[in-house]
């Protein structure tokens, strides 16, 4: 009998594939990005050989834990899709995001750029539907288009990227204010 579809993953295995995930975003938010591939699977309790069977290279798990992120954004932009406010709530999540997964885009400046294209376009299309309930509900400033919530998040990751430990965390805070302001009313 043959299945239709991709191959479905070993319970263990999918579950070491979540704890390595769970463990990139630990360690690249700790340490940066260039951190061997060896911490990541020493945090998350398995082998080298487990990451590496998962991950050829620190890119494809790169790529990956972006991938699950666009996932998250788009699932919880469903949940959001008749709250008023969904799209400030939506801006927090991605704004939150990137704190958690900070330097991850600089490590993938150089990858394939109709994926990031790709990714901005699935990211976008989460955020369209409750742009235009916030803008009918008087929470988004009426001038405000995608494009300007795109580039805003754009303006928000380049923040968290600064390696300026010391004042990361108090521009991280002012430039979420400063963001909440152009866009919103509230």
């Amino acid at each position: 009998m043959c299945e239709d579809g991709p191959p479905t993953m070993r319970r263990d295995a999918a579950r070491n594939r979540d704890r390595l995930l769970s463990a990139a975003r630990q360690v690249f938010a700790e340490h940066g990005h260039d951190v061997a591939l060896e911490e990541v699977a020493r945090v998350a309790g398995v082998s080298r050989t487990t990451i590496y069977r998962n991950f050829a290279t620190r890119e494809e798990l790169v790529a990956t834990v972006f991938e699950d992120n666009a996932a998250q954004i788009e699932r919880y932009a469903a949940e959001l899709r008749e709250i008023p406010d969904g799209v400030v709530k939506l801006l927090d999540f991605v704004l939150d995001m990137q704190v958690e997964n900070r330097g991850l885009a600089q490590l993938l400046a150089g990858v394939d750029t109709q994926w990031f294209t790709d990714l901005y376009s699935r990211i976008a299309a989460s955020f369209e539907p409750l742009l235009e309930r916030g803008r009918t509900a008087g929470i988004v400033h009426p001038v405000i288009d995608i494009e300007d919530l795109m580039l805003a998040i754009s303006m928000g990751e380049s923040v968290v990227a600064s390696e300026d430990l010391v004042r990361r965390e108090g521009r991280i805070r002012r430039v979420r204010g400063m963001l909440h302001r152009a866009l919103f009313t509230v």
